[in-house]
């Protein structure tokens, strides 16, 4: 034992750099951000405005591009589309982790009759800014 200690007492500094470069090895920083669904351009003031009783699917489809989801109901169907934007950062260390998240979701909703008339619509109160897809 007298040879590890007076080992590890004439080498502090080495000791000390090589715990220190783990320490820096193990630790890390990272940053993230994503997207899914559809483009989000029913907030594109461009679009035309959609009318209850007069506004068929095929409106729709042509102004929005094809939703993320149709469902299917007794009576009619619902096209939903929904844009997720994640963005997100973290810090790992050996013995501490902490990360950040936030996700933010906007979404549109088409009720249609069994003839595909537009009978309801709304969008979320949430939005994400509309990007034009490159």
């Amino acid at each position: 034992m007298k040879n590890r200690s007076s080992f590890f007492q004439r080498n502090k500094i080495l000791v000390s750099t090589v715990v220190t470069l783990l320490f820096v090895v193990s630790a890390g920083c990272a940053s993230w951000k994503g997207e899914k669904g559809v483009v989000n351009k029913w907030r594109d003031e461009t679009v035309p405005p959609f009318e209850k009783g007069k506004t068929i699917q095929s409106d729709v489809v042509e102004a929005l591009g094809p939703p993320s989801q149709v469902i299917g109901l007794n009576d009619g169907i619902v096209f939903y589309y929904m844009l997720e934007k994640t963005k997100g950062s973290g810090l790992f260390l050996l013995v501490y982790n902490t990360k950040d998240v936030t996700i933010r979701y906007d979404r549109a909703i088409f009720f249609f009759d069994e003839n595909g008339v537009l009978t309801d619509y709304g969008y979320s109160h949430e939005s994400a800014p509309y990007e034009e897809a490159p």
